[in-house]
């Protein structure tokens, strides 16, 4: 009678364990206020991108062998940016646009401007939505490269037109400084917007409000370099400025905002 009652005891405690266990813990897949989108299992495929990082290693490789081959004639753009006097002396020393140096700095910028702007299109989702990011990159490096081309191109007709050189030289040589110097800076923002774990907002701003103050100082360093070096009209510096800078700018945004 013993083992009877024992075997007893053991199924019924069994039974009871198993109704305790439904009643107090139910199927996490029921008893839920979700909607049933698919019905069955999907399989998800998604699709990993490293085209970033092959940019950004690109552009690293580009600067660590500027910074190996001529280590003083990159500071010297860099500080010529901040000072007149380097820039004068800099640009007295035939820095011309066709050096290694000059050639690797300018793709250097493209790549990180481009960069820059794919980064905020894809922000704010202003232009070219069914196209990839990587489309998108290369959309935008033709468009700097572009804009570039064609504004070192009109400085050469303006200069021909008024029989001024070496201001065209001079003003040149600043634009294609500044723009060094602004790839080199905003380059360890545009590293961060890609790898770190923080919100982009605490890069992306910063970036763009760097790129409008080099922009802004440029502008500057040419009204300074016209008004007392080439002791030049204001009204005709002005109209330089705009025919050079403001107008293209406007007229190309304005392009972009509307055709894509």
């Amino acid at each position: 009678m013993s083992k009877q009652d024992s075997i007893l005891h053991t199924e019924n405690d069994s039974l009871k364990l198993k109704g305790i266990h439904t009643e107090y813990y139910p199927s996490v897949f029921s008893g839920h206020s979700l909607k049933i989108v698919h019905p069955t299992p999907m399989l998800k495929i998604t699709e990993s991108t490293y085209w970033q990082g092959v940019v950004l290693f690109v552009i690293f490789s580009i600067y660590v062998l500027i910074r190996v081959s001529e280590p003083r004639k990159i500071l010297k753009v860099f500080t010529s940016v901040f000072s007149l006097q380097e820039s004068k002396q800099l640009f007295r020393e035939e820095f011309k646009l066709t050096k290694r140096l000059s050639i690797l700095l300018g793709i250097g910028f493209i790549l990180v401007v481009a960069f820059l702007i794919q980064f905020t299109n894809q922000y704010f989702g202003l232009i070219l939505h069914d196209y990839s990011h990587l489309q998108q990159y290369g959309f935008f490096v033709m468009v700097v490269s572009l804009v570039y081309l064609v504004k070192f191109f009109a400085n050469y007709v303006l200069a021909f037109i008024s029989s001024n050189n070496e201001l065209s030289r001079e003003y040149l040589f600043n634009v294609f400084v500044f723009a060094q110097t602004i790839g080199i800076v905003i380059f360890p923002l545009i590293i961060c917007l890609q790898f770190t774990k923080y919100p982009a907002e605490w890069f992306l701003y910063p970036a763009l409000i760097i790129c409008a103050g080099f922009y802004g100082l440029r502008m500057f360093r040419g009204f300074i370099i016209s008004t007392t070096e080439q002791s030049i009209g204001i009204l005709y510096i002005f109209l330089y400025l705009c025919a050079l800078e403001i107008l293209p700018m406007l007229v190309l945004i304005k392009f972009l905002l509307v055709n894509f």
